[in-house]
């Protein structure tokens, strides 16, 4: 929503100032929160034939491999110890299961209890983990067959992601949508995933469904996760802290408090605790941009784009160069995004 935002905001500018945006003004490949240049995939599971168990499979780029381990449930509610990740093919279905039929090609099921014939999804259900080789970024991934009928519904079914340290960072509930039904699960773009879990659960016999397509994305070559520190605040915040003679100021005003914001004619706590004044750009970049100073000084990590969006920021009241007003609003807006919190480390809570 604050790109859109942004891109609009921009847009309007470029109509009005006859500026050029042919190229993605956010860098095309900027995804993640953090700003990191990414490389995306996507798990089809179709490098390996189906009918067979897994433990881990790579892309179809060749990117892995991915450590696959399901656990089926068994009639008394317990989960099973041994691994009975199967692969499905969706278009040439085996078994009982009809209901899993979709032109998918392979997908992966919780293979039956039992069963060691063919292909057949677990009736008690279960959990699935897929662990990545490093820290990704997931997108979604596409689930088949959520139940919901008298009786037999499949309504505490879950894809739940964690870090490497275990924590959970995003979970996501399947809808019960119905017999041989297809949903697509946002998993909010969330950074810093190493693992995956999928619970097929509910009550009644809720075994029955299938998982495909996780779309994630990883660092491009040459690039690394840019390492997130402390936290940013707003424009308000900054001026409620400001007086030195309070127990509530922030140090962090202490090299700009009285210091001059260029040749503006104001310090930069002036110039901050001047009203907004819509419509006029080096005035919108400014307060912005002060903002993010004192952000960054109080110890709040920044990302390639705040940090490219300062350093033309502070050439433009050097006087160094002369941007368009287009640029100077993406500076503004790209700043405003990390200010709250929507890019970069994101903001303080207290």
């Amino acid at each position: 929503m604050k790109r859109n935002r942004l891109f609009i905001l921009a847009s309007l500018a470029c109509l009005l100032y006859s500026c050029d945006l042919e190229d993605d003004i956010f860098g095309g490949g900027r995804d993640s929160k953090g700003g990191a240049q990414l490389s995306c995939d996507n798990l089809t599971f179709e490098t390996v034939d189906p009918g067979n168990y897994i433990e881990e499979i790579h892309t179809e780029t060749g990117y892995g491999p991915l450590r696959v381990y399901a656990r089926a449930r068994n009639s008394d509610g317990e989960l099973e110890t041994d691994n009975r990740a199967m692969l499905f093919d969706s278009e040439n279905w085996t078994g009982d299961d009809d209901d899993l039929i979709a032109d998918w090609g392979n997908v992966l099921i919780i293979q039956e209890i039992g069963e060691e014939n063919e292909p057949n999804d677990n009736r008690w259900g279960g959990e699935i983990e897929i662990t990545f080789p490093e820290e990704v970024t997931v997108r979604s991934l596409r689930v088949l067959d959520i139940d919901n009928r008298e009786g037999d519904n499949e309504n505490n079914c879950w894809a739940i992601l964690y870090n490497k340290d275990g924590k959970e960072l995003h979970r996501q509930q399947f809808v019960p949508l119905g017999n041989n039904s297809r949903q697509t699960i946002d998993l909010g773009n969330t950074s810093g995933v190493t693992s995956i879990k999928v619970i097929f659960d509910g009550e009644g016999i809720i075994g029955s469904g299938a998982i495909d397509n996780i779309e994630f994305c990883v660092p491009a070559d040459g690039e690394n996760e840019e390492e997130l520190i402390g936290c940013t605040r707003i424009r308000t915040y900054w001026l409620d802290h400001a007086d030195p003679e309070t127990e509530t100021y922030n140090a962090a005003w202490n090299d700009y408090r009285e210091q001059p914001f260029f040749d503006s004619g104001s310090t930069y706590l002036q110039l901050l605790q001047k009203t907004p004044m819509k419509g006029n750009a080096y005035f919108m970049l400014a307060q912005s941009f002060i903002t993010a100073k004192l952000s960054v000084a109080g110890g709040a990590s920044t990302t390639t784009e705040v940090d490219e969006a300062l350093a033309g920021a502070t050439a433009y009241f050097n006087k160094e160069t002369e941007p368009e007003v287009a640029e100077l609003l993406v500076w503004a807006g790209i700043l405003d995004a990390y200010n709250e919190g929507e890019i970069g480390p994101g903001q303080c809570r207290d």
